[in-house]
């Protein structure tokens, strides 16, 4: 079974004009989900991914997501 990646990436507007990731993530089944990340957590997944642009996060697990919302929350 494979395991949840990342199918598409877009840029959204967030608060007081700051830019967030929305991560669109498909699973097994093929059903998906967005994720939204803020700017620290963006750039902490664009780092573990070793990705120059939001395209090159593509097919990365969904575990990258949830390593990278957990460093930018625990960032404090």
């Amino acid at each position: 079974m494979s395991k949840p990646t990342i199918r598409a990436v877009r840029l959204a507007a967030a608060h007081e004009g700051i830019a967030e990731m929305v991560l669109e993530i498909e699973f097994e089944n093929g059903s998906a989900s967005e994720v939204s990340l803020d700017h620290a957590s963006g750039l902490a997944l664009m780092k573990d991914c070793d990705a120059e642009t939001a395209e090159d996060l593509i097919g990365h697990s969904w575990e990258k997501v949830r390593d990278a919302l957990t460093s930018a929350y625990n960032r404090y």
